[in-house]
């Protein structure tokens, strides 16, 4: 009985333990549409002017044709893949901080959520959207295997 009880604990620790040994790779580049990682090494930056994507690079935060978050801070700790993100964030017209926390979502994905954007959506009445299983302000960016920067040519 002991012995079932503790393997039942055991398969059930087990997911935890897998996402702590995932760890997100800060040199690569991650998009919100995966096909824009192949956009974005044929085109440059004029990706954008096709596709309504937001990037995120780890040395230069996150970018999108009218939007741009810069990193001031970025903090792990031991033991945890999880990462905590100081950021100024611009819009036209507009400027705001944000705090982010950053996850490993799967082996090529991350999962952003913004402290503002959860904080708009409560504010607004916005509704997660129903085919994701995250709440509102939750963002999932998928790693460019291919890429560590945004060709400029």
């Amino acid at each position: 009985m002991k012995a079932h009880l503790i393997a039942g604990l055991f398969l059930l620790a087990a997911p935890v333990l897998a996402q702590e040994d995932m760890v997100i790779d800060q040199t690569k580049l991650y998009v919100s549409d995966p096909a824009a990682c192949q956009a974005l090494e044929k085109q440059g930056v004029d990706a954008w002017m096709d596709m309504d994507f937001l990037s995120l690079s780890f040395a230069s935060g996150i970018q999108s044709m009218e939007f741009h978050c810069n990193f001031y801070d970025i903090k792990s700790r031991p033991n945890t893949p999880l990462l905590f993100v100081d950021a100024v964030c611009e819009l036209p017209g507009e400027l705001y901080a944000d705090t982010m926390a950053i996850a490993p979502n799967d082996e090529d994905t991350i999962r952003l959520v913004s402290s503002a954007d959860s904080t708009l959506a409560l504010l607004d009445g916005i509704e997660q959207d129903p085919e994701s299983p995250y709440p509102a302000g939750t963002t999932i960016y998928h790693r460019c295997d291919n890429l560590s920067e945004i060709p400029l040519d």
